[in-house]
């Protein structure tokens, strides 16, 4: 079985990452004027990242892990969005062919983005059970190194990044959100975290529809779902990954559920009060907090973790806050 990652082991990702990775603003959000001076939630801003998501540090991060030769031969993954895009800048930016697997039905938008980055997109007919499968084909018949952004350690420590500059950039921090699909981000920054200061809290966040993490933990296992249904489409995990899994069994110290309507609810604060644009997964761990699901006293950091959405996504989630 693979080790846990350790301290070491991120601060060595964060060290190698390229010039082209921002380090992210912290930014207070006031959710009414009386707050301003007297803020409670921080806002860690991977919206701002260079693909507009957190993931191409992770990428980054597992393509500088590969020998010369594999990076030469190319890589095949696949992602529905955010990882798609930051490989594919990563690729780009280190003379790394890329190929991404991608469902018929995934956005054209998305799909586009990744292109324009330069990879090459294979779509593999509409059931996500045949992704990784794919994935493994590709790589066999074209020569390509295959990756499992689940299951890689690198991925991993490059997530854990975020977590470094949290505590570094904001020594006040007493709780840390951050949403969980698939489970490496939080893997990631828990990890760091924890391993730098183990007094702070770190809670996990999903929806009440998407929260196959939430069952693992109750069950003591990676556990599968049979639902799932949630506009934050970049949590579409319904299950987590084993080795990201075993990182949150150890450091996380909960995982609270939302609403939908508490996501689009976080989506327009963020809008109005911090001028911010969230995607709905990225809004999940702020939403957390001003929902009430987590303790409201304590200095919080959430990690809003993309703003990659379409025009019509954000109209559904300013009606949706309307409405209910």
């Amino acid at each position: 079985m693979t080790e846990l990652i350790q301290l070491q082991d991120i601060e060595a990702a964060r060290a190698a990452l390229p010039s082209y990775i921002r380090r992210t603003p912290i930014v207070p959000l006031a959710r009414e004027s009386s707050e301003i001076g007297a803020e409670k939630l921080f806002l860690k801003c991977e919206n701002l990242q260079v693909t507009g998501a957190y993931k191409v540090r992770a990428a980054s991060t597992m393509l500088n892990a590969l020998a010369d030769a594999e990076r030469a031969r190319g890589v095949v993954l696949t992602s529905s969005g955010n990882f798609a895009q930051a490989f594919a800048y990563a690729g780009r930016s280190l003379n790394v062919p890329i190929t991404v697997v991608m469902l018929d039905h995934t956005s054209a938008y998305k799909v586009a983005a990744t292109k324009g980055h330069g990879a090459d997109v294979y779509l593999c007919g509409t059931d996500a059970l045949q992704r990784q499968p794919t994935v493994r084909r590709l790589a066999t018949e074209r020569g390509l190194i295959a990756i499992d952004t689940w299951e890689e350690p690198p991925i991993t420590a490059g997530h854990g990044s975020i977590g470094l500059e949290i505590v570094e950039d904001f020594e006040e921090v007493e709780q840390v959100l951050v949403p969980v699909s698939s489970g490496g981000v939080a893997a990631g920054i828990a990890t760091a975290v924890k391993e730098r200061r183990p007094d702070i809290k770190v809670i996990g966040v999903q929806p009440e529809r998407a929260n196959a993490a939430y069952v693992s933990l109750e069950r003591g296992e990676p556990t599968a779902i049979d639902y799932w249904d949630t506009i934050a489409d970049g949590l579409s995990a319904v299950r987590p990954g084993e080795f990201p899994f075993r990182h949150l069994q150890r450091y996380l110290d909960d995982i609270v559920l939302i609403r939908e309507v508490d996501i689009a609810n976080a989506f327009g604060t963020l809008l109005t009060r911090a001028k911010l644009l969230g995607e709905p997964a990225g809004v999940v761990a702020a939403a957390a907090f001003l929902a009430g699901k987590v303790d409201p006293s304590l200095t919080t950091v959430a990690a809003l973790t993309g703003g990659n959405l379409t025009p019509n996504v954000m109209q559904r989630l300013l009606d949706m806050a309307e409405t209910e």
